[in-house]
């Protein structure tokens, strides 16, 4: 069970678990790196790594102290669509734990010294992820997805850009942003509600409520997209996306058994075929992206250089037979028990439940139970996969990203596999 309290304009999300030992809490701010707009690429991402840097009340040292030395978990992340501050701790110290966060989110100091030492730190976390060959393949697979739109962007932005910002840029997307009507205090304790809500309305009270959110939606896709990178590398990464359902879609919940069938895990058929089969790769894999107003499907897969049309024919052929033939009763089956387990191990977490009922209130403004998911995934049947899937798997749209070493012309493999009637 859980409430949503209005706290200033604010929502707190309260869910109280008796008994428990340790608490999750969050602060999670309905706006990421798509809304940079005019902002250098990367702003939304350094404010989120200087909010850490300390408060109006605490320095970066007492932060980690009161949270880490007192045996709790802090962390942040920052996406396409929010922004969020989190903490996991024992439950005796939940009051302190979520007054830091607050402090941390709504009053951040933004030191000018402070700035430039991060500012190293997230050139070389650039690096890092610059570095990984899978993860290149994902950032080249966004661009072809998202080609001209911010979501096809990288959140952390570019080493020009990185370099660009100014603590202005950072005040002023945090003044337009983080206002109460964008964000959402989750609390999963054992622990008093009125208190957390007095601990909100004090820190949120000195500010303006804000004005409500705008996005610019992508446009659609109209061809095959091929984006290669050649690395020193002994493997071929390539990555396979078609555009998907947005979170308010109605089709999101069959999207999701689809991914369950085809990838998401060691009994999918893509793992069965390309991987136990063929013995093609290692590591093949599919991932559902949702945003707001678009979505996406991805494959991704690590391979040799010299598979790479094998694979992707057996993968094509994959997706060609599940948009032809329904899938059987019984594997429909496994997929929702698969689902539906998933959903009750996280949230049976507090953790995992914080990360729900924060995702789903941000995503939708409003947070289906248990119960209400397990109907809805119910009546989904064998027809509306296999129609879901002729809809988005379309390979005259297909965008396809690979990173690999060697010699061998990837991109003319591809682009020729690619031309071919039999294929499409």
């Amino acid at each position: 069970m859980f409430d949503i309290v209005d706290t200033e304009g604010a929502k707190l999300i309260f869910s109280r678990l008796d008994g428990l030992k340790t608490a999750s809490i969050g602060v999670f701010i309905d706006a990421g790196a798509r809304f940079e707009d005019t902002l250098p690429k990367g702003t939304a991402h350094f404010l989120e790594h200087m909010v850490f840097k300390g408060s109006k009340k605490y320095s970066y040292k007492a932060i980690k102290r009161e949270i880490e030395g007192r045996g709790g978990l802090l962390n942040g992340y920052t996406s396409q669509e929010s922004t969020a501050y989190y903490s996991q701790c024992l439950s005796k110290n939940v009051y302190k734990n979520m007054d830091i966060l607050l402090d941390m989110a709504i009053f951040p100091s933004l030191d000018a010294k402070e700035m430039e030492k991060e500012r190293n730190v997230i050139l070389e976390e650039a690096k890092m992820h610059n570095d990984l060959p899978s993860v290149r393949a994902a950032v080249l697979l966004d661009k072809l997805l998202w080609q001209g739109h911010p979501l096809g962007e990288e959140v952390i932005g570019y080493s020009d850009t990185i370099m660009k910002i100014k603590r202005e840029d950072l005040d002023r997307f945090k003044r337009k942003f983080y206002v109460p009507g964008n964000i959402a205090v989750v609390c999963v304790a054992d622990c008093n509600r009125d208190r957390i809500v007095n601990e909100v309305k004090h820190k949120l009270g000195s500010i303006n409520a804000g004005a409500p959110l705008k996005a610019r939606p992508p446009s659609p896709l109209t061809k095959v997209k091929v984006s290669v990178e050649r690395r020193e590398i002994n493997q071929a990464h390539i990555c396979i996306g078609f555009r998907g359902p947005s979170y308010r879609s109605k089709d999101r919940f069959i999207e999701e058994l689809l991914h369950i069938i085809l990838g998401a895990n060691m009994s999918s058929r893509l793992f069965e075929e390309v991987r136990e089969k063929r013995g093609l790769c290692y590591d093949i894999s599919t991932e559902v992206r949702k945003f707001k107003d678009s979505g996406a499907f991805c494959i991704h897969a690590g391979l040799n250089v010299n598979n790479i049309a094998i694979a992707l024919k057996n993968i094509f052929k994959q997706l060609n037979i599940i948009k032809a033939r329904e899938v059987p009763n019984s594997e429909l089956e496994r997929a929702r028990d698969y689902m539906l387990g998933q959903v009750a191990m996280g949230i049976e977490k507090p953790e995992g439940k914080m990360f729900y009922l924060a995702d789903s209130y941000l995503a939708l403004k409003k947070i289906y139970t248990e119960n209400e998911i397990k109907s809805m995934v119910e009546k989904i049947n064998a027809e509306d996969i296999m129609l879901l899937a002729r809809r988005m798997f379309d390979l005259k749209k297909a965008c396809i990203s690979c990173v690999y070493g060697g010699r061998k012309d990837a991109e003319k493999e591809i682009k020729d596999l690619m031309s071919r009637e039999s294929i499409l």
